[in-house]
């Protein structure tokens, strides 16, 4: 094999920030807002806010900035997880008792002995379901006779008398599968309506919808009668996606010896072919390992302009038939090249921009270099 080819090659990892140093999307206020919202009075109401928004648009790195700024706080008490190793309701349910367990038998509220908790976890129903949210104290011999609310109250009680608000954390429900997200979210319904109590949940309201359509038996409504307040997650500043990728085209020259400049026109935040494939951080993320791992292969007859844009849009668009569009040059029919390629993307969420993109890289060149020719011509 022939020598390095770019040895010192950076990568973005595709993976939630910790803490606002990492902030690349200025994505603090809305940290801070969802934390406001989670605690927001009156301190008895129970709540639960729902960060909503595409996925890779930094949900899970809001859910983290706001677990660090709610954990540094006096006077509550923070449980956080992440549902996506759990793969079904239960297992989101059981985590959720278990870290209920284990905060209520730190702050000193729970039985000494695992009598009363195994007592009230035989018993069925809604006892059974608040008794496993923590083993709190409740009297056994009438558990029975007690209803739901009354539970709750004196777990309400419970976080009072400790001076405390609970808030839990809960990031990635929306992987779940359709049918078992449903269970999440009605079993949520309980727990959402305990006094001094908050629940903050990120999940991806377009893909669920797209789901519940699909799936049998999903109830469509859960959602709206579980949550009281909902804040969608602003898109990323169109800026700073350019910055990312202008940063990884500096990197990538840098390193490699290329003048990548031509192709910076493409992420321009104002009317860049490139950058309007790009909605998310996550897809600008993608879009710049794409570039910074094939931009060195290049031939030095490449043009970069060209191979920048049509790297992004095979990205970001996996439905384009990459061969034909590879082929491009030495098929005569530009126009039903064109036509072809765009008939596989039309219900791309990027078809828009795919179009536009397909359109500079198969029809465009074409169109300039045959009026070219034409006004060189002889009249």
């Amino acid at each position: 094999m022939r020598g390095a080819i770019d040895p010192n090659v950076e990568l973005l990892p595709d993976v939630p920030i910790s803490g606002p140093e990492e902030d690349l999307f200025d994505r603090v206020p809305v940290a801070r807002r969802v934390g406001e919202l989670a605690i927001a009075g009156p301190v008895s109401a129970p709540r639960l806010v729902a960060l909503t928004g595409d996925g890779g648009a930094g949900k899970s790195s809001v859910l983290r900035m706001v677990t660090s700024h709610l954990g540094s706080q006096a006077g509550l008490a923070l449980i956080a997880f992440d549902a996506n190793s759990s793969p079904t309701a239960a297992a989101v349910t059981s985590t959720l008792a278990a870290e209920l367990g284990r905060l209520f038998e730190a702050l000193g509220v729970v039985e000494a002995t695992d009598k009363v908790r195994n007592t009230l976890s035989s018993y069925g129903g809604i006892v059974s379901s608040i008794a496993k949210l923590a083993g709190v104290r409740v009297d056994v011999a009438g558990a029975l006779e007690r209803s739901a609310e009354s539970l709750r109250q004196e777990i309400a009680q419970n976080l009072e008398q400790m001076g405390k608000r609970l808030v839990i954390v809960i990031d990635h429900l929306d992987r779940l599968p359709a049918a078992e997200l449903g269970g999440v979210l009605t079993a949520l319904r309980m727990y959402a309506a305990i006094p001094y109590s908050s629940i903050v949940i990120a999940i991806d309201r377009r893909m669920t919808a797209i789901r519940d359509a699909k799936a049998p038996g999903a109830d469509p409504t859960a959602f709206e009668r579980l949550v009281q307040v909902e804040l969608a997650l602003p898109a990323a500043d169109r800026v700073l996606l350019a910055r990312v990728i202008g940063g990884a085209l500096s990197r990538i020259g840098s390193r490699t010896g290329q003048d990548l400049d031509v192709a910076l026109p493409l992420f321009d935040p104002d009317g860049g072919l490139g950058l309007a494939l790009i909605e998310t951080p996550r897809d600008a993320k993608r879009a710049a390992n794409a570039l910074s791992a094939a931009m060195p292969l290049a031939k030095r007859t490449a043009d970069l302009h060209a191979l920048a844009l049509e790297i992004v849009l095979r990205t970001l668009v996996p439905e384009i038939d990459a061969s034909r569009l590879a082929a491009r040059e030495v098929i005569t029919d530009k126009e039903a090249l064109f036509e072809e390629l765009a008939a596989g993307i039309t219900v791309q969420r990027r078809a828009h921009a795919a179009r536009a993109a397909l359109r500079a890289l198969v029809l465009d060149p074409y169109r300039s270099a045959s009026s070219s020719s034409s006004m060189a011509s002889p009249q």
